[in-house]
């Protein structure tokens, strides 16, 4: 554990100024010790918004398994920008904000929930996953979401490669090239994507959503069958109107996300 009195210095600094910018990371890992964590935790939840905390185990392999770091490299990522994992060697860093994509991911439990088909804008847009009152089983359900997740990331990741390929050709950074070790060595522009490693750059907000979602289906709906998936549908429909019963019962007596 590499945390020290300068990193609780760190926090409890940034209580005292209260300033949106610079934020801070934390590379969490199991043996991170209970003071350390405390000081985030009160940092949370003076509403900062920040330290990001991030799972460095699962990270670190990230960058070995899809983006072929290797372990020496992967163990120095740092966020660049607002929250994107790259290691800070000459092939693993980005010089610049390069192509990335940013989704609502809430869209992914909505669409489960409507078979792909948006409400809002009144057409198909995600796969057909099937009619969720017809869903068997919580099992069901999940493997839907996955197939709908799997849809909107692959749309994302596609995204960012094609624009990652042509930015050389519409982008090209002149100066930051010049300045950049991996440029001059291979004579390309600082945003071609050759010889740098980098990573998908997706981002996606509103994840928590899902998991809390599909907390309350599991209990309500499957395991104690207070509610039926058709009663959640038509609530879902009415935008909860007619429904504020139901609705406290999802927003309150069902798991959340780090209230465990």
């Amino acid at each position: 554990d590499a945390c020290n009195d300068l990193t609780t210095a760190f926090m409890q600094a940034a209580r005292l100024v209260r300033t949106a910018n610079p934020t801070f990371a934390f590379r969490w890992h199991p043996k991170v010790k209970d003071e350390v964590m405390r000081e985030c935790f009160e940092c949370i939840r003076h509403g900062l918004g920040y330290p990001s905390m991030r799972n460095d185990p699962i990270l670190v392999a990230n960058a070995m398994n899809w983006h072929g770091h290797p372990i020496e490299e992967a163990r120095t990522w740092v966020h660049q920008a607002c929250m994107s994992p790259c290691p800070t060697t000459k092939h693993g860093f980005q010089s610049m904000r390069m192509a990335s994509a940013t989704a609502n991911c809430a869209k992914i439990i909505e669409y489960t929930l409507h078979n792909g088909y948006d409400p809002v804008v009144n057409m198909q847009m995600g796969p057909e996953t099937g009619d969720p009152c017809e869903f068997k089983d919580f099992e069901e359900l999940f493997q839907a979401w996955v197939k709908q997740a799997e849809w909107l990331m692959d749309i994302l990741v596609r995204t960012v490669n094609l624009g990652r390929v042509k930015d050389p050709e519409f982008y090209g950074r002149p100066f930051l090239s010049s300045i950049s070790e991996r440029s001059l060595e291979q004579g390309t522009d600082a945003v071609s994507p050759e010889g740098e490693r980098g990573n998908a750059w997706v981002t996606g907000f509103t994840w928590v959503e899902n998991a809390d979602s599909l907390a309350a289906i599991k209990k309500l709906i499957y395991d104690e069958k207070k509610y039926t998936m058709g009663q959640l549908v038509e609530a879902l429909k009415a935008n909860w109107e007619g429904y504020e019963e139901m609705r406290l019962d999802f927003v309150k007596n069902a798991p959340k996300w780090g209230n465990d």
